[in-house]
């Protein structure tokens, strides 16, 4: 499987609730993250279940709260 575009939404931090779509190769061994724009790392906490060719990732960043965390994961 080639890299696809994935959807991600992030938790918590200066861009909680940003959109972005980053390529993503499910081959490699490496977990998906993004850097946020403070230079934080936010790493995928959750998968919404859609069809393989569309995946989307809930990203938590680190000052993330657990209120924020749901709130996406229920949207």
């Amino acid at each position: 499987m080639a890299p696809i575009i994935i959807e991600c939404i992030i938790a918590g931090g200066p861009q909680h609730g940003l959109v972005c779509r980053p390529y993503w190769d499910s081959r490699r061994g490496t977990p998906l993250a993004v850097t946020g724009m403070d230079g934080q790392l936010c790493i995928a906490a959750a998968r919404r279940h859609t069809d393989d060719a569309h995946p989307q990732f809930i990203l938590l960043h680190p000052q993330a709260t657990g209120e924020q965390f749901l709130t996406l994961l229920a949207a």
